[in-house]
């Protein structure tokens, strides 16, 4: 028998909340019921977002920089940023990053220069600061931006997840609803939603070797 040559299964969102009721062999009957799952479901991808930096919400951004000025007001649904370059002249620098405190310290934050710090004040709507003013309109700041994963809005919507999250998305939410109609469950679904999220964050993640040098001190 011949296999299907495809490769592009996936769940939406009424197909997901119609898995996590039938593992609690819950009937799915009325328009509450799908309504406080999809409410579930976008809890779950908020605690999804607060776990580590997921990789596929990873997106290559670049802010230009106007001589003088420090502050720069990012995309709201940016949650944090990570490798942090500023480029001049086709050139890359690594920008080292400061803490709140360590930002506020500085002294000088107008005087001109070529930056190379940053704070990110992670607001509503981020703030990326920069140290020192640069000295030029023609530099940028080029970093990761880790981006929210989008909301769940109709039952009709694609969840915003790789297809390897899936397991754990639907084992999730079936954790969440077992809270509210099943409690007698929230032992067990808690456990495999647990696994599977663990199995997927372990897949998620960069293929690179791990190397560790030593510091010799010198005597």
């Amino acid at each position: 028998m011949a296999t299907s040559g495809t490769t592009t299964f996936e769940l939406d969102v009424s197909d997901t909340i119609e898995e996590a009721y039938e593992r609690l062999q819950i009937e799915l009957r009325s328009g509450y019921q799908a309504k406080t799952a999809r409410r579930s479901l976008n809890l779950l991808l908020q605690h999804l977002s607060n776990k580590q930096i997921n990789l596929w919400k990873l997106v290559l951004t670049s802010q230009a920089l106007v001589q003088g000025t420090t502050s720069y007001t990012l995309a709201s649904n940016i949650t944090d940023i990570t490798d942090v370059v500023l480029r001049r002249d086709g050139k890359d620098t690594t920008m080292g990053r400061l803490s709140r405190a360590e930002y506020q310290t500085r002294p000088n934050k107008t005087t001109q220069g070529r930056p190379s710090q940053f704070w990110l004040e992670r607001l509503v709507t981020p703030v990326l600061h920069i140290y020192q003013a640069p000295s030029n309109s023609t530099d940028t700041v080029r970093f990761y931006a880790m981006e929210r994963i989008e909301d769940i809005s109709t039952a009709q919507n694609t969840i915003n997840i790789p297809s390897r999250f899936l397991p754990a998305i639907t084992s999730g939410l079936t954790y969440y609803l077992a809270q509210k109609f099943k409690p007698e469950r929230i032992a067990d679904t808690k456990m495999l939603y647990e696994e599977e999220l663990n199995q997927a964050l372990d897949e998620d993640r960069e293929r690179v070797p791990f190397k560790v040098i030593p510091k010799i001190a010198r005597v």
